[in-house]
């Protein structure tokens, strides 16, 4: 970051993700690969977490596997959620529908698939309301 000239931009601060409060006044949650992890209702736990540290008008980015809605493609999200079936307690893959619905239940608008890669690298994003 300092050779980016982006260190006094970004501040790191270590934490559990799923116990500990993030700190406020943030543009971007970046949600990097931790989604299928997590089960829905600890995602919605983690996005609503994400939506109180961010301004008005902010936005989170989920980047992870987007399934399609027939669970079937990417054909690597397929043999990735019985991984995760096996090596966590809920996490899983999830459908952009799903993720839409997770990220509005947080609070979120204006929910995009802004990539869609058939790997982990498609990128969900969306705002917290300048309302709110």
């Amino acid at each position: 970051m300092a050779e980016m000239g982006l260190a006094d931009r970004v501040r790191l601060i270590a934490g559990n993700y799923l116990e500990d409060e993030l700190p406020g006044g943030a543009d971007l949650a970046w949600i990097s690969a931790i989604a299928h992890q997590n089960s829905r209702a600890e995602n919605r736990r983690l996005f609503a977490a994400a939506l109180r540290s961010l301004r008005p008008g902010g936005h989170i980015a989920v980047r992870d596997i987007v399934m399609d809605p027939s669970r079937t493609s990417p054909a690597a999200g397929s043999l990735f959620a019985v991984n995760m079936l096996v090596a966590t307690a809920g996490g899983g893959t999830f459908t952009f529908e799903e993720m839409n619905a997770d990220l509005e239940a947080a609070g979120f608008t204006e929910v995009t698939c802004a990539r869609r890669d058939q790997g982990m690298n498609s990128i969900v994003t969306a705002m917290k309301p300048v309302h709110a």
